[in-house]
């Protein structure tokens, strides 16, 4: 589809003719006036139109470049004829061509954790578009499956056009070729910069944003009208040549490139140079864009940084609570406070502003914009607030969600970071793990279905039907449990005396089976009962997965706590997760990294991801999108009273 016709003048004594040239690659070429040219040396019984004919040139194109050749067809004597599209335009030619948008597909690889729902927000697709292309993904989507959907004007007018970057495409060039900016290219991908913009990567572009930089001005220019020929005289130079035809002796030499020196009777190719008025299109450019050091400074600006700062001199973070008074905000809050007494000595400073979350929506803009933070923490563990989203993005500012983890904000919003993986994610990772591992086994799944189990929903579609059975808590003690054959018990309770009931079950079947191999497998609430069950659990060597997990028994967890009871006068409360160590956790990894990176989360700190509770491996999750923490575990809890915490990647 021809895009931007509105830009083409109008010019009612223009005319023009244009046609394909035939590929002539055994024809030698010469530059002339900065255009390349073909030619042909014309051989005895040779005609101009005989000659049109065998290269599929346009004869009056032909003519008009070669007058005498109508005349005078002398055996030796060149024809030129333009290489490429060809274009015969009497007084005022127009250099405004029109954009070819290319429409190409949107390919998507499914990724780990990813819905329908996720894809359909991250490309603007409507949901029913997907399921009538793919009836089978209103069941769910598989990480690793291929989805293609075609764009079109209509579904790119007023969003965006999804482009792949190829070998040899730069911001610059993109920007050209659809009529946007760098500098808007930049923004609506927040995740690139001129350092990171890659081969393979899908960036947005808004088709048309700066068609208002372009203008035409109509200029003179000379260009190759036709070409004659000239017979050297006797004396004759360059020089000479050059007087008497009225051509410089560099275009002389150009087209006459076989010729050191003309000797008498020669015959050269004069080309006859004409001035004609050519409407062409001028691009306002921001001069930046075009070069990496001027794209690093329109970067800095977008995001509000200074990249030529080694780390900031001061790190203003702003803390929503959600709820000041409640135990986890008190907590948080108190975890944050001891991270920042332990960077107390650090070369920046370091500003905090708590805002109470219950205030309206105008009363907590006019705070931060007041405060103007590099960095901030949301205490929301439900309904995490939309409007601080659209904050974030307007105002190019991380916002980082401690707790809600059914917040898909990050999935289009590049703001939001996501430290708790998301239910989808969370349940994927933890089902493929176990099918990888006990994936031989038989899978009994125990107790009353859960249809909100994300995790046993994709363990029965991982595990064979002749090896899955359902059974409740009775049936499991009666089960016909064999000394030779492997078992992975998926527990369904959630209860407190459920839990018991099948805990006790599990120990009456060990003490039959001593040999049996048996591998349990809690909800991941039950690591809120681990004080409870403890010894239970390590007995029965139960496995529960996990967002995150505090040792308070680790040597680590212990120094935790009483630093804590030291500045607080009394324990973190026991939650799960640890609010107290949510907060040290994430106040200890972001003000380091805002300090050292200058807010570009773009740019790694230097520094190790591990907290106390939780690891941090931010990623984002498109070029557009926000920054997702993957990190996922299962929790083994060993007869020795030991328990293994390992990172599923």
């Amino acid at each position: 589809m021809k895009q931007y016709s509105r830009l083409l003048p109008l010019v009612a004594f223009s005319m023009a003719f244009q046609s394909t040239l035939a590929s002539s690659p055994e024809l030698p070429k010469v530059e002339i006036l900065g255009k390349e040219y073909y030619y042909h040396e014309i051989k005895k019984g040779e005609s101009i139109y005989g000659i049109a004919r065998k290269y599929d040139w346009d004869i009056e194109e032909l003519v008009r470049l070669n007058p005498n050749a109508t005349s005078d067809m002398k055996k030796g004597t060149r024809l030129y004829y333009p290489t490429g599209k060809v274009t015969m335009v009497t007084k005022v030619e127009s250099a405004i061509e029109p954009v070819d948008t290319v429409y190409e597909p949107i390919r998507h690889v499914v990724k780990k954790g990813e819905t329908v729902y996720s894809i359909s927000r991250q490309y603007n697709i409507p949901l029913d578009v997907i399921y009538a292309q793919y009836p089978d993904s209103k069941y769910g989507i598989k990480a690793g499956q291929s989805l293609e959907f075609q764009q079109s004007p209509a579904a790119v007018e007023n969003k965006y056009l999804y482009y792949v970057v190829k070998p040899g495409d730069t911001l610059y060039a993109l920007a050209k070729r659809y009529r946007t900016s760098v500098e808007d290219i930049l923004k609506a991908n927040p995740g690139i910069s001129e350092v990171n913009f890659r081969i393979g990567d899908t960036v947005r572009i808004n088709v048309d944003s700066n068609s208002d930089r372009y203008r035409t001005e109509l200029v003179e220019e000379e260009r190759l009208a036709s070409i004659d020929s000239y017979k050297v005289k006797k004396k004759d130079s360059w020089s000479s040549i050059s007087k008497k035809t009225g051509v410089d002796v560099e275009t002389l030499k150009e087209a006459n490139e076989e010729v050191a020196l003309p000797e008498k009777n020669d015959i050269l190719n004069i080309p006859v140079i004409e001035t004609v008025k050519v409407e062409k299109q001028v691009n306002d450019i921001d001069p930046r864009e075009l070069s990496e050091d001027g794209i690093r400074e329109l970067y800095d600006s977008i995001h509000k940084i200074d990249s030529g700062l080694e780390q900031l001199r001061e790190v203003r973070v702003a803390m929503l609570l959600d709820d000041p008074v409640s135990k986890k905000d008190v907590d948080f809050s108190r975890g944050v406070l001891m991270a920042l007494d332990g960077l107390k000595d650090s070369p920046f400073k370091i500003r905090l502003k708590v805002i109470d979350g219950r205030k309206s929506t105008t009363s907590v803009t006019d705070e931060l914009d007041s405060f103007e933070p590099n960095l901030l923490i949301a205490t929301a563990d439900k309904n995490f607030p939309a409007f601080l989203a659209d904050y974030g993005e307007s105002n190019h500012l991380e916002i980082v969600n401690a707790f809600d983890v059914r917040n898909e904000l990050y999935e289009d919003n590049p703001s939001i970071v996501q430290i708790l993986p998301p239910s989808s994610l969370f349940n994927e990772q933890i089902a493929e793990s176990l099918t990888e591992d006990y994936g031989n086994r038989e899978l009994l799944m125990v107790g009353i279905e859960d249809e909100n189990d994300g995790i046993a929903e994709l363990l029965k579609n991982n595990f064979p039907e002749t090896k899955t059975k359902k059974m409740s808590i009775n049936s499991l003690a009666e089960y016909e449990i064999s000394d030779d054959e492997s078992y992975l018990i998926y527990a369904f309770p959630q209860k407190k005396d459920d839990v018991n009931e099948l805990l006790a079950t599990v120990s009456i079947i060990r003490e039959k089976h001593p040999v049996a191999d048996l591998t349990i497998v809690g909800r991941p609430n039950w690591v809120t009962m681990t004080e409870s069950f403890n010894n239970r659990f390590d007995a029965a060597e139960i496995v529960v997965p996990a967002r995150c997990w505090f040792d308070a028994d680790s040597e680590e967890g212990r120094n935790f706590v009483d630093k804590f009871t030291e500045l607080f006068g009394q324990a973190p409360i026991k939650s799960f997760p640890n609010f107290a160590v949510s907060g040290f956790d994430i106040a200890n990894f972001f003000v380091n990294s805002t300090a050292q990176n200058g807010g570009d989360y773009n740019q790694p700190a230097n520094r190790q991801p591990q907290g106390i509770q939780t690891d941090f491996r931010l990623q984002r999750v498109s070029n557009w999108g926000g920054f997702l923490n993957p990190s996922v575990y299962v929790l083994k809890f060993r007869p020795s009273g030991s328990i293994d915490k390992i990172e599923i990647r």
